[in-house]
């Protein structure tokens, strides 16, 4: 890195207004940045959903803590752009498995969540240090320059989440059917309906892994400007660059001339100053006044020539009552504890006895109110022509073994939506899937007086989820 190479106008910048010049190196060539994202990290996206399709939320927790690592290639090509290099292809991606493996554990790690990644990692990537110098050398940047790393990575991380509910709002229109839940049973009992969510999820996921690729590339940039522009305002790289340019337009006989003229003239200063410096220390204002005073500070005991005492004695008398004033307290403090073992006793909390219910919404749910085949005497119903009669056994049989097997804990002045909540909160999964199905039938049938088809009768017996078909206990 030769700062005589450098593409860009080397002076000191507000914060925001080096923000702007990172940008600005994204936009320059943001084709080809967005052509090395492509390249490097669509892959490794394809692989880690290729290996977890039916689980989204785990992959898309895992695409987002690679973050660091996606970030690594956009920020090569701009620090050589930077300084004059045009990096090819070919030599760019050579690079990608170093650029990726150099500080891995680190960056994936105790600087994952660090608040200025992107103003850090050029300090930790290009710069070539480890360890304790590498830390200084971050810390040294951050007292000019951490505070705006802070403000441009929650300036991006609020662009990402709008982009990304932008890409949301407008996608959602074109969802198939299929791929919606069903959003009122969702909220109504989120763990205990067995709803597939995984086309859905995956959609969201597409969009975040959209918002990323056009926000991340320009937050690397814009952590690049501030660097350039905090080594600028600490090293002075404008100054430096400025006498590089100029002592390359110098001759060397003219060098050489204004070198000799130079120490001449220091020669005849350095006498000049000499002379003028002794007399003006000889003026009275410079003399040097000095006082001696006298302190006393007492070493030990001075007793003079009478007899010095002994006070051992003393000590030994104050330690003794010191302990035994230690041991009383003590030794009261056990007698009060033992004497109040009640007070300082945990108190277990009592079992609470659940009493079964025998009547819900005035229907009986006892074991001698059901016949011994609910599910026949279901069908049975059904071909006779009493729908009502058909769902009634199904739901009482249901509601008899969840409250004895289950210990459900509904009570007999529960509704339909009670004792709905109360089941998927404390009955297994496929026996709270099962009975929402059967109330959302039920309610259909008893209050809408719209039964339900055979086939789906039908289909409400073969789901039948209890021991046997008897189903209450």
């Amino acid at each position: 890195m030769r700062l005589e190479d450098v593409t860009l106008v080397l002076r000191p910048r507000l914060p925001w207004e080096a923000v702007d010049l990172g940008c600005a190196m994204v936009r320059r060539d943001f084709g080809r940045v967005l052509a090395l994202w492509c390249s490097t990290v669509f892959p490794v996206w394809a692989l880690i959903i290729a290996l977890m399709p039916d689980d989204p939320s785990t992959a898309s927790l895992i695409i987002w803590w690679l973050k660091p690592l996606y970030d690594r290639v956009p920020l090569y090509h701009l620090s050589r752009r930077a300084f004059g290099v045009e990096p090819k292809w070919g030599e760019t991606l050579k690079q990608w498995p170093r650029l990726w493996l150099t500080n891995f554990l680190p960056a994936l790690l105790w600087r994952r969540l660090s608040f200025i990644r992107s103003f850090a990692m050029p300090a930790q990537m290009l710069e070539g240090l480890r360890g304790s110098a590498m830390r200084k050398r971050v810390k040294t940047l951050a007292v000019d320059g951490g505070g705006s790393g802070m403000m441009v990575s929650y300036a991006f991380l609020k662009l990402e989440i709008v982009l990304l509910l932008g890409f949301l709002f407008t996608t959602y229109s074109f969802l198939p059917e299929s791929w919606e839940p069903d959003w009122s049973a969702l909220l109504e009992a989120p763990d205990a309906i067995g709803l597939d969510r995984t086309p859905f999820v995956w959609w969201y996921v597409s969009c975040y892994m959209l918002a990323m690729t056009l926000v991340e590339p320009f937050y690397v940039g814009a952590g690049f400007g501030l660097y350039l522009n905090c080594r600028t305002r600490i090293e002075g790289w404008d100054i430096e660059l400025a006498f590089r340019k100029l002592a390359a337009r110098l001759t060397k006989p003219l060098i050489a001339l204004l070198t000799f003229g130079f120490f001449s003239a220091s020669m005849v200063m350095a006498k000049d100053v000499q002379q003028i410096s002794e007399q003006v220390l000889k003026n009275a204002d410079f003399e040097v006044h000095k006082a001696k005073t006298w302190e006393w500070v007492p070493d030990k005991l001075d007793l003079g020539k009478g007899p010095k005492g002994d006070f051992s004695a003393i000590v030994a008398i104050g330690e003794i009552l010191f302990w035994s004033v230690v041991i009383v307290a003590v030794a009261a403090l056990a007698i009060y504890i033992t004497k109040n073992l009640h007070v300082f006793a945990f108190r277990t909390k009592k079992e609470v006895q659940y009493e079964v219910p025998k009547v819900i919404m005035g229907m009986q749910i006892t074991r001698e109110s059901l016949p011994n085949d609910i599910l026949a005497a279901a069908m049975a119903a059904w071909d006779a022509g009493n729908a009502h009669q058909a769902l009634s056994l199904l739901y009482r049989g249901s509601l008899s073994w969840l409250v004895t097997q289950r210990r459900v804990p509904i009570r007999d002045s529960d509704t339909e939506e009670d004792c709905l909540s109360h089941v998927a909160k404390h009955a297994p999964q496929p026996e709270a899937a099962f009975f929402h199905q059967l109330t959302g039938a039920w309610i259909q049938t008893a209050y809408a007086t719209l039964p339900v088809t055979r086939d789906e009768l039908i289909q409400l017996c073969a789901r039948w989820p209890f021991a046997d078909k008897g189903g209450a206990a």
